[in-house]
């Protein structure tokens, strides 16, 4: 799909995700939790179906924060073998595995993989505080601001725990 930017974006990607997706919990970032990247879609689970229009609409690479033996994960390595599809699974435990480690584990693995990307997990909370640590941690951006990009890319209830952690 190459380099798509700004309205761009919005034309060829968030319009038909609107109409593909059919309900799912997504929040697309083409202003970019990272750093100029405006080709990462945040998600709660995806589905089998979510998965492969996504993979039709050009997304190259899925990458879940789930532990495989969530409810409702687990299926995702099967499936997108069987499709065709690039998966990579990031466990993390919930709360107790939002710090600054797995920040920087999610940048090393985010810089590897192949754009567009969709970056999901069983709600999007867990992506929206790791993308925030991300940002404050990796990308040095100010705390207030990693804050913001965490809640607009799904952070809901770990908001008081992201703040403690971010020093507001």
């Amino acid at each position: 799909m190459g380099s798509v930017k700004g309205d761009i974006a919005d034309i060829y990607l968030v319009k038909p995700l609107k109409s593909a997706l059919n309900g799912l919990f997504i929040r697309f970032n083409h202003n970019g939790p990272c750093q100029g990247d405006p080709l990462l879609l945040t998600a709660g689970q995806l589905s089998e179906e979510q998965m492969v229009a996504l993979a039709g609409l050009g997304y190259q690479s899925f990458v879940s924060l789930r532990e495989a033996d969530e409810g409702g994960s687990g299926w995702e390595e099967g499936f997108a073998a069987e499709k065709g599809l690039h998966f990579v699974r990031l466990p993390i435990a919930g709360a107790d595995g939002i710090d600054e480690a797995h920040a920087r584990q999610l940048d090393t693995l985010m810089e590897a993989e192949a754009r567009p990307m969709v970056l999901y997990c069983g709600s999007s909370n867990r992506v929206g505080a790791l993308l925030a640590l991300r940002a404050f941690h990796v990308q040095d951006m100010g705390a207030a601001e990693s804050l913001e990009l965490g809640k607009s890319t799904g952070v809901t209830g770990l908001e008081s725990m992201l703040e403690e952690k971010l020093g507001l």
